[in-house]
């Protein structure tokens, strides 16, 4: 059950970021490095690291339903 719960929280990080990197390069038109923080200040924001997160947990979310590893309860 930790090696499936391991490799579900492997293959979400990959497939979130994965897919950031493809919204950011591709749809969007710039680089990672533009994207990496936003114009806010005095805090700058990360918003390549966020939206990476939160497209990892979606993915994770999704993922646990079909890998059956029951980290989500019914």
């Amino acid at each position: 059950m930790l090696v499936k719960r391991i490799l579900l929280v492997v293959l979400s990080l990959a497939i979130g970021y994965g897919v950031t990197y493809f919204i950011v390069t591709v749809l969007l038109n710039t680089t990672v490095a533009e994207f990496w923080v936003g114009p806010e200040l005095p805090v700058n924001i990360p918003y390549f690291l966020l939206v990476g997160l939160f497209i990892a947990l979606a993915v994770s979310i999704w993922l646990d339903k079909f890998m059956g590893t029951k980290i989500l309860p019914k």
